[in-house]
């Protein structure tokens, strides 16, 4: 399985109402150096892709897309949709953060 199939696998995981860091899913595939490497494997992912991409973050609980305003609009409302609440702009990853069994 390449490193994008796996780290797509990890994210499908990701229950709905739910969010991980990039580093964080970088630890689950063995390294937490890998966040930008899964930060790529998530901008390559083809169009009407059900690998549910928005619960991706940055560690802070910060949208992953803030330097592309439509983009970061898109994701928190699909967070939204889930029950994801934000203080201030950033997810409370205590509240919503989530570790594969």
């Amino acid at each position: 399985m390449s490193f994008r199939d796996r780290v797509y696998a990890v994210v499908a995981s990701v229950p709905p109402g739910r969010v991980m860091g990039y580093g964080h899913v970088g630890a689950v595939l063995g390294s937490p150096r890998l966040a930008r490497q899964v930060g790529w494997a998530l901008a390559s992912l083809p169009a009407g892709t059900d690998v549910p991409w928005h619960r991706i973050l940055r560690s802070s609980g910060r949208l992953a897309f803030q330097g592309d305003p439509a983009r970061a609009l898109v994701q928190r409302a699909l967070l939204e949709e889930e029950g994801v609440a934000f203080e201030a702009d950033t997810v409370p990853m205590a509240r919503f953060g989530w570790t594969p069994a």
